[in-house]
Order: structure tokens, then C-alpha cells, then sequence
């Protein structure tokens, strides 16, 4: 089992001072972060960065979040995913979990909160064999 300093978490969203914020305050909760604008290389950036989560926001310019989820599930449908929005509510939510969201946090949220989440999600995903950190 990876020990935190040795989890990656991949954070998508195209508000960089929001995405600068997330990966800030990950790291000093001892996780590597690789932030992503777009959703077009998500896919990509998860087979080199070996994820172990990804906070992935809905709205996206290009491939929407919610597309990119379902890229995401097909390729490793054990991966946690966060599904963010600020433009959320119970539709986006159910959208969310139908196609295979881990978890759905709407913004703002506290990142005490994410930090719960993420480690909520990411401890039974490690006991998976293969996954895309391993």
C-alpha cells in the first residue's frame, strides 16, 4: 500500500488560480499533484502520473468533465474521481454518479472536506491490484 507522500492525485480545472489553490494545499497534505487546464489529456496524463485520484471539475473548455469521467471509467473503472462544479446541484450530481463518480463535491467547499474525501476514496482503491498507480 502507498504510504501518501507517494500518491498522486491529478486535479482538472480550468480556473488556474483555483487549480494552483488545490494542488497548494494537496501537496502539503503530502500528496504529489499534476494539474491539467483542459480535459482533452486526461487520459494521457493518468497512464504517465500513475493517478491514484483524480479532482476533476464539470465544466471544462473542450471535452467536458463529465465526458472525460466516462473516458476515465472505460480505461480504469476502479480510479476514484472527485467530480467538483460551482455550477452543480442534484442534476449535475446524479450525471455525475451515473456515469461512475466516485464522490461529488460542489464548490465551494471547504478543503478540509476534499482532504476527507480524497482519502475516503483513494484507501479502498489501493487494495485493488491494478490499478493505474501500480
Amino acid at each position: 500500500m502507498k504510504q501518501p507522500g507517494e500518491l498522486t492525485v491529478l486535479v482538472v480545472d480550468d480556473d488556474g488560480v483555483w487549480r494552483a489553490a488545490l494542488a497548494g494545499w494537496l501537496e502539503r497534505e503530502g500528496f504529489r499533484v499534476v494539474g491539467l487546464p483542459r480535459g482533452e489529456r486526461v487520459v494521457q496524463a493518468v497512464k504517465i502520473c500513475g493517478a491514484d485520484a483524480v479532482i476533476l471539475d464539470v465544466h471544462l473548455p473542450g471535452l467536458n468533465g463529465l465526458e472525460v469521467l466516462g473516458a476515465v471509467r472505460n480505461m480504469w473503472p476502479q480510479l476514484p474521481v472527485i467530480v467538483t462544479t460551482a455550477f452543480g446541484g442534484v442534476d449535475v450530481a446524479e450525471m455525475a454518479r451515473r456515469r461512475g463518480a466516485t464522490s461529488y463535491l460542489e464548490k465551494p467547499f471547504r478543503m478540509a472536506d476534499l482532504i476527507t474525501e480524497l482519502r475516503r476514496v483513494i484507501a479502498p482503491a489501493q487494495e485493488q491490484p491494478h490499478g493505474p498507480g501500480r
